[in-house]
């Protein structure tokens, strides 16, 4: 259903029947345990990152997403968000972090966490593409992204700009009020499209964005979606039906999967 190219997966819609896309899930097992069920063996899953904090049940997404990896990697995969961006030592790089008190609760001890998952941490990938479609990233792009080879092998500020940035009204780039990343204007995404050849960047990131279903910017080229309720709203997973693709879209009522 994909193949790997260095930190990137290129999906052959062809392969697949559907293709389920998740965004933030944030501790949400319960999202995330009612959008597994609306795939079929066919469709390939893809998650857009940050798994744990803010909900509850962080741990339990991480190890439910972990085994499915390891069980399905055919027809799984998932993408590193910031709140996977962590040192090797298990020191967050993004605040706050609820994942490690929650761990020392439920699985006794941090350290001991830490090394199941980093495990999982070492498979995730920076981005995927459905070519001549879309782009999934968790966070942005940015204005020096214009190479398939970039996506494959993205240096430092490509990487921080997949994992924090956020598209805005306003043309160009700008300063970021997260504090990392780059927030970026409809010229730097039609940018993006254009070079790469695709239609939309698909993305999540900003949860309360796409609280009441999936939300299109910049004339439709940038979507960001949301799989998760610990922000409020309705959760909710696209499903992108393979064969209509490059002309579907992603957010029409047939492809967005409601999960409260």
């Amino acid at each position: 259903m994909y193949t790997i190219h260095g930190r990137t997966a290129v999906i052959d819609p062809e392969a697949c029947r559907n293709i389920l896309v998740f965004g933030d899930v944030h501790g949400d097992l319960v999202s995330l345990e009612r959008g597994l069920s609306k795939a079929g063996a066919d469709d390939l899953i893809v998650f857009l990152g940050d798994y744990a904090d803010r909900g509850p049940d962080g741990v339990e997404v991480i190890e439910t997403i972990h085994e499915l990896l390891l069980r399905e990697s055919d027809r799984v995969i998932a993408l590193k968000g910031n709140h996977e961006d962590y040192t090797d030592q298990g020191e967050p790089l993004f605040h706050p972090c609820d994942l490690i008190d929650e761990a020392r609760r439920k699985r006794g001890s941090w350290e001991a966490f830490f090394r199941r998952f980093t495990g999982f941490a070492n498979t995730l990938l920076l981005s995927a593409r459905i070519p001549g479609f879309a782009l999934f990233v968790h966070g942005g792009v940015g204005s020096h992204l214009d190479s398939f080879e970039q996506l494959e092998n993205p240096d430092t500020g490509i990487e921080t700009e997949f994992l924090w940035n956020d598209p805005v009204p306003a043309p160009g780039e700008h300063v970021s009020i997260r504090g990392a990343g780059r927030a970026f204007g409809p010229d730097v995404s039609a940018a993006v499209c254009e070079a790469l050849s695709i239609r939309h960047i698909i993305r999540s990131h900003e949860p309360r964005k796409a609280s009441r279903g999936p939300l299109p910017e910049h004339d439709g080229r940038v979507i960001t979606t949301n799989s998760t309720s610990a922000y409020g709203g309705a959760p909710a997973v696209l499903r992108l039906q393979a064969s209509r693709i490059p002309q579907l879209d992603p957010v029409s009522g047939d492809s967005v999967i409601f999960l409260d």
